[in-house]
Formats: structure tokens, C-alpha cells, sequence
């Protein structure tokens, strides 16, 4: 790929939450495009930093340089202090992708206050840090691509996913809004600052209610092209979105879901 016209060779990506197969697919894939990919996990979990430094080992092997980071995705100062290390080590953040993706299958009425407030800062405090921190440099130096994964629950409603659709929704207001409010700048400047949305359809190995059987077997007949996607399945759009090629592709949401959105 790094012929391409999708070469990233020279950028410095960052994935965040890279702690399981989503994460892997796409720091693996930015990599195997040319960009040097740091990663950190959602939180202070040794699980999460084994996984998290695997990642890394397979974008090593893929020729990429970058580190792994243990950080609270949720705290500014923990993010803060290691974009800096990063920064100074590798350079400075071109791609942001925040890949953090966890869901909390449960009725309403057996939620408490307490679960509400986890998951919306485990899908959507750690994307507006994330986009806080590193997104200060790329508005300083007036170019970056920040791109965020939102599952189609944001707008599909589903029996026991309230909360997690609820932070959904959240990660793509948040995204569109950011995307006018950091893509302006001097007129005529063909790049700057670009936030764009991964609409993700019901994936094999990644949370949600996909994963009882039950569901799973519905889904299969339900979805147009008549199977669940896989993580690799996401690998084009973000590489594509994370390029050079995107200058103009601003605030947009890239549905990669086998077309179950449009489905009446």
C-alpha cells in the first residue's frame, strides 16, 4: 500500500482504546498503509495493556514505530501526558482514531444511575478527551484527521441497548459539530482539520447484542449481504478517511454495516 494513492508513510497515527480485535484491525491496517501507529488501552486493566502492546507488536512487524500507552481514557491529565511523550518520541499526531467500544446489554429498569454514567464515559468522555487533547495540535498547526466509531445503535433502536445507544448518539453529535467547528480556517487552504464518523454494523467478536445466538441467527437473515462483519471489514474506510485523499470529506458518516441502515 505504501505505492498508493492511500500511502500514509510519514504520518503518526494514534488509536485509542486499541484493546481487542476492532482496535487491532485498524491500527494493523493504518500501519500496513505506512503510518507509524501508537495505541492506548480504555483503561488501567493488565488485560487491556497485554492486548494493547500485542497491537503494537503486530504493527512493529508491519514496519510501523510507536509505542503503547496505559492511560484512564477518561482522564485529561493521564492523555494529556502521554500524547506528550508520544509526540515527542514520534512526532506529532496526524490520525486520530478512536476505536474505545464497549456495550452494556441490559434492560432500562435494571440499570442503575451508576451503569448510565459508565457507559457514556467509557463511548463518549474518552472520545471527547481524546479529540480535546490531541486535537489542540493539529488546530495549531492546521491539518489533522480525527476519525470516531459509532454503532448504528445510535440511531436504531434495540431492546436492551438504550445506554449504549444513548453514548452513541452522543460520539456522532459531538463529531459533526466538531467537524465545523475545527474545519474552518483561511480560505483556500486545501487541508485542515477533518472529523469524520465510522458507522459500524453488528461485528463478529466485538460487544453488543449480536452475540447471543439467538439475536445472531435474526441478523444473519435480516442483513442485506446475510452476515455479521468483521473488524477487517472497517480497514478501507479508515485508512481512506485517515489519507490525503480526504481533504475535502468533512463531517461525514461512512456506514460500513452490509447496508442493514437502509433497510426498511
Amino acid at each position: 500500500m505504501a505505492n498508493s494513492m492511500f500511502d500514509l508513510s510519514g504520518k503518526h497515527a494514534l488509536v485509542t482504546g486499541a484493546t481487542g480485535p476492532l482496535g487491532r484491525a485498524l491500527a494493523v491496517a493504518l500501519a500496513e498503509a505506512g503510518a507509524n501507529v501508537s495505541v492506548t488501552t480504555l483503561g488501567h486493566d493488565r488485560a487491556q495493556e497485554v492486548e494493547a502492546n500485542s497491537i503494537l507488536n503486530e504493527c512493529w512487524s508491519a514496519g510501523s514505530k510507536g509505542a503503547a500507552k496505559t492511560v484512564d481514557l477518561t482522564s485529561p491529565s493521564e492523555v494529556q501526558a502521554a500524547v506528550a511523550d508520544l509526540e515527542r518520541e514520534f512526532g506529532p499526531i496526524d490520525i486520530l482514531v478512536n476505536a474505545a467500544h464497549g456495550a452494556n446489554i441490559k434492560p432500562v429498569l435494571e440499570s442503575s444511575l451508576a451503569d448510565w454514567m459508565t457507559e457514556l464515559n467509557r463511548n463518549a468522555t474518552s472520545v471527547f478527551v481524546a479529540c480535546h487533547t490531541v486535537g489542540k495540535g493539529m488546530v495549531e498547526r492546521g491539518r489533522g484527521r480525527i476519525i470516531n466509531l459509532v454503532s448504528l445503535l445510535h440511531d436504531r433502536g434495540v431492546p436492551n441497548c438504550a445506554l449504549f445507544g444513548a453514548s452513541q448518539g452522543a460520539v456522532l453529535g459531538f463529531s459533526k459539530s466538531l467537524a465545523i467547528e475545527w474545519g474552518r480556517g483561511e480560505p483556500l487552504v486545501e487541508d485542515r482539520v477533518t472529523v469524520n464518523s465510522v458507522i459500524i454494523g453488528f461485528l463478529e467478536d466485538v460487544p453488543g447484542p449480536q452475540n447471543d445466538p439467538a439475536v445472531r441467527e435474526v441478523l444473519e437473515r435480516y442483513i442485506p449481504l446475510r452476515r455479521l462483519g468483521n473488524p477487517k471489514d472497517l480497514q478501507g474506510a479508515v485508512v481512506y478517511l485517515a489519507s490525503d485523499r480526504t481533504n475535502f470529506v468533512n463531517g461525514e458518516t461512512l456506514a460500513v454495516d452490509g447496508a442493514i441502515i437502509h433497510h426498511a
